[in-house]
């Protein structure tokens, strides 16, 4: 962990928070938003002396829930222009009160026009609230411009339809795919065609209902394989052919037993999605899905090192502790970190998109240098409290100020936060523009709403503030009405209602047309639901220690919402199992 070292703009604060810094000590913790206890640790105490910053009074969950309440996860909705009241499609729900306009004329609006005088006696964060609720965010913060889609965090995707943080084609309700064609629900995923219900998987053709699968073909229901085709229910499976549900059949009577069953019945589908679901349950899973990494570095990290709680970590990264979704390009010697991706020397926020000494970033800042407290912020340096500027220099609450007076600002800003405890820390859940439920406090870190609500959220139902849209008061059909087969035309141009997710829903033609393709039931739930569920099917960035379940030695794990209680071995006895079963 290398110390950011230059010379001192901020004396004043630099001087307090050292006399903070020197008397700190290891030892136990208590959150004072949740009341968690937490061991401060050396390790812990060096981020913060890298930083230069003063300790957290709360306990790294409860930061990473912070964070991650910031977090898009999967929710699209109808926000609306702020000027003409035109319906917008957007990650944002308009009821957390952030405002929206489309990408392109985001991009031509100079919003340091909203600049104003910081009041150094008056509550740091009431003054960032209101800001961040004047300046409008990007809709769809598109890093490519997709065709003929609706996208959102594009890396360039064409005729796909609600797909996040994806490069795709002909792809409906993705989210951080690449290179997907022709596929429905898909996540964390590489190279994939014609398949349907795909999770961490890579190069996977002709498949459906796939998780942690490498090239595999004409497959369904697998779960931890490699190299497998024609096989119907198969898991930690290495170079198979014709299993069902992991028995070994012939080439011909696998035929006739998969001509036997018929997914496009929706009861027929669900039936085999439940085996599925008691087939992983029973079945062995390993310590960790890690590849080439240290020990105990997180889940799904990937060719890295010097990793902490890591938790989706692309290869290449280096000395990233707390962070998840540093991806797609490699970051290094961040802390509390979520969706970053080719950065350095980061701390504490969300959204790190090539950037560089960042702190408390609340959402996708690009190409910055020394930034703090800052929200979409594109090609800017030394600016604190800004919202939605480009290309901008020493500006504090979006005003423009000159280098000498922009540090003095900061330095008596920080002073004066400092003192009243606000330096430091990361915005409330209120300052989130996400449906609390379903963001990644929740659905990632498994937050309740009791902890949600001392952690600051806003509590509102789904539908507020129009966020159903338009024609929120279109008859509403019951699914439970809906035949157990159904044809296309059947289904197109209606609108269902999800009791559930107290949500509505359609279906789009092309999305039908797939599932026709693949020979598959349309599933009955709110696109939001279904690819909750998916989450719901992935590991956890949280973790335990537990003793192997072959061996008895401890080992870290993930926790799994889906799969509370697995047979998980060690990275030894799992590779031995794998070798005695295949």
């Amino acid at each position: 962990m290398a110390l950011i070292l230059n010379m001192s703009k901020t004396p004043n604060y630099d001087s307090a928070v050292k006399k903070i810094l020197d008397q700190l000590v290891p030892g136990e913790r208590v959150c004072v938003l949740t009341g968690e206890k937490w061991l401060m640790t050396d390790e812990e105490i060096g981020w913060y002396k890298k930083f230069n910053v003063p300790p957290s009074k709360y306990s790294p969950l409860t930061r990473m829930c912070l964070v991650n309440s910031n977090f898009v996860l999967f929710d699209v909705w109808y926000n609306y222009h702020p000027e003409t009241g035109k319906p917008i499609v957007s990650v944002v729900h308009p009821a957390s009160g952030v405002k929206v306009l489309p990408d392109n004329e985001w991009f031509q609006k100079d919003f340091s026009e909203y600049g104003r005088e910081v009041e150094l006696k008056r509550a740091f964060f009431e003054q960032f609230y209101d800001l961040v609720r004047t300046v409008p965010v990007p809709a769809y913060y598109n890093y490519v411009a997709p065709e003929n889609s609706i996208a959102f965090i594009s890396l360039g995707d064409q005729d796909s339809y609600f797909v996040i943080a994806c490069k795709s084609k002909r792809t409906f309700y993705g989210s951080n795919a690449f290179d997907v064609e022709d596929t429905a629900e898909v996540m964390f995923s590489k190279n994939v065609q014609n398949s349907y219900n795909v999770i961490r998987s890579e190069k996977i053709y002709n498949c459906l209902f796939v998780r942690e699968a490498y090239e595999c073909t004409d497959s369904s229901f697998l779960f931890d394989c490699r190299n497998c085709e024609h096989c119907f229910g198969a898991t930690n499976k290495r170079h198979a052919k014709y299993l069902w549900f992991n028995e070994q059949l012939s080439k011909e009577e696998w035929e006739k037993r998969r001509a036997q069953v018929d997914l496009s019945s929706s009861s027929v589908r669900i039936e085999y999605e439940k085996k599925f679901a008691d087939l992983v349950n029973a079945s062995v899973w390993p310590e960790n899905f890690n590849l080439n990494t240290d020990k105990n570095a997180g889940e799904y990290v990937t060719d890295a090192s010097d990793i902490v709680h890591g938790y989706n970590v692309c290869p290449g990264s280096q000395s990233v502790h707390y962070v998840n979704h540093a991806t797609p390009v490699a970051s290094r010697d961040s802390y509390i970190c979520a969706g970053i991706y080719g950065s350095s020397d980061c701390y504490y926020g969300l959204g790190f998109g090539m950037c560089s000494n960042v702190k408390y970033s609340l959402c996708v800042n690009t190409n910055g240098i020394d930034l703090e407290y800052c929200n979409s912020c594109y090609d800017c340096e030394h600016c604190f409290a800004c919202v939605g500027l480009r290309r901008k220099k020493f500006c504090l609450f979006n005003k423009q100020y000159s280098e000498e007076e922009y540090w003095r600002l900061v330095d008596e800003l920080k002073c004066a936060m400092l003192e009243r405890g606000e330096y430091g820390e990361f915005p409330l859940m209120n300052f989130s523009s996400q449906y609390w439920k379903n963001s990644g406090s929740v659905q990632l870190y498994g937050a309740t709403e009791e902890e949600c609500r001392k952690m600051g959220a806003r509590i509102f139902e789904p539908g507020e503030a129009g966020a159903e849209g338009p024609d929120a008061n279109a008859e509403l059909i019951d699914m439970s009405t809906i035949n157990d087969r159904v044809s296309t035309e059947e289904l197109v141009g209606r609108v269902f209602f999800d009791s559930v997710a107290k949500r509505r829903f359609s279906y789009l033609k092309q999305e039908l047309e797939l599932y026709e393709k693949l020979r598959l039931a349309p599933p009955r739930l709110h696109p939001t639901r279904r690819i909750q569920q998916l989450y719901s099917e992935m590991n956890m960035p949280i973790f335990m220690k537990i003793p192997c379940q072959k061996c008895g030695k401890e080992i870290v794990v993930a926790k799994n919402n889906n799969y509370p209680v697995r047979e998980i071995y060690c990275r030894s006895c799992y590779l031995k199992y794998l070798e005695e079963n295949n």
